[in-house]
């Protein structure tokens, strides 16, 4: 067995550790990402079924809706990923498969798994909402292995930062993905240590993992609590879309929309909470206009 690691500083006092990217197993590479992504899946399953059971929902329409979910969450965040990164994809379309590598959206395994669940829930004429609460509380468990695995697998790389949280990786360790422009800004301030060039960059990472586990301590909360359905799905989308606006003001390899530096997260993000914020305006413009249409009846009568 061989691991196959990059170098990431700390500090200069400290040295160098060594960041494990792969591990070699009878001359299979097995990336670390990928371990940490199926890790993800089975901590998301485990907790999924958890509140399924906890909530009596039928744990084999559950499960087969489970198996769906991850695909079409793979699949889409995949896809997101390479629409906005085609200039390189263009020049590397075997790599388009290459998923192990890292290059997985979040936003585009949300859309993915959301249109897997509503097609899932049509065919079965059941409640879209009460699914989605369940799901997104094994989604939240997730999240903090795959940041982990992005942290393993080179992505996301942070801005340019010397303060207390930031971490230094060597030069060479800038995912080729990256655009070039954003390379050379990280470049232009690289140092030398140990007679590597190095840059010093926010732990985006790291802030995901943070942000996660708060997520799941506030969804763990509610969902002790009485609420109707959709109420932790909502709560979910809202701090998920918030967490990842805040990250992508650190990030330095943000993917943005085509010829402009305007991120696509930071698009998506904006875009789910209007929509939820419109849809909450109309239920209850439609539920206050069905309290007046009742109680001017009661009077008639």
């Amino acid at each position: 067995m061989t691991v196959k690691s990059g170098k990431v500083y700390f500090s200069e006092q400290s040295g160098s550790f060594v960041f494990p990217e792969s591990v070699s197993v009878f001359g299979f590479s097995i990336s670390f990402f990928g371990v940490f992504l199926v890790l993800a899946a089975l901590v998301g399953i485990f907790v999924t079924i958890k509140a399924a059971r906890k909530k009596q929902q039928n744990i084999e329409w559950m499960l087969t809706l489970l198996t769906w979910v991850v695909v079409a969450a793979i699949i889409g965040a995949r896809i997101y990923y390479v629409i906005f990164h085609w200039q390189f994809f263009v020049k590397h379309p075997v790599e388009v498969f290459y998923i192990r590598n890292g290059g997985l959206s979040y936003f585009g395994a949300l859309f993915g798994a959301w249109f897997a669940v509503k097609r899932y829930c049509g065919s079965k004429k059941t409640d879209f909402l009460q699914w989605a609460d369940t799901l997104c509380l094994g989604a939240t468990a997730a999240a903090p292995f795959v940041w982990l695995g992005c942290a393993l697998g080179r992505e996301p790389i942070g801005k340019f930062s010397e303060g207390f949280f930031s971490i230094k990786i060597s030069a060479d360790y800038l995912p080729s993905k990256m655009e070039t422009e954003a390379v050379g800004t990280l470049l232009s301030r690289s140092r030398v240590l140990d007679g590597i060039s190095y840059v010093s960059v926010h732990p985006v990472a790291l802030y995901g993992v943070i942000l996660a586990i708060v997520i799941l301590l506030v969804l763990l909360f509610l969902s002790r609590k009485e609420k109707t359905n959709g109420t932790m799905f909502h709560v979910y989308l809202l701090a998920v879309s918030v967490s990842h606006f805040v990250l992508e003001c650190f990030r330095g390899d943000s993917c943005c929309i085509w010829g402009t530096k305007i991120p696509t997260n930071c698009v998506a993000a904006v875009v789910i909470v209007v929509t939820m914020a419109t849809g909450w305006y109309r239920n209850r413009f439609m539920v206050r206009n069905r309290e007046k249409r009742t109680y001017k009846n009661m009077n008639e009568y």
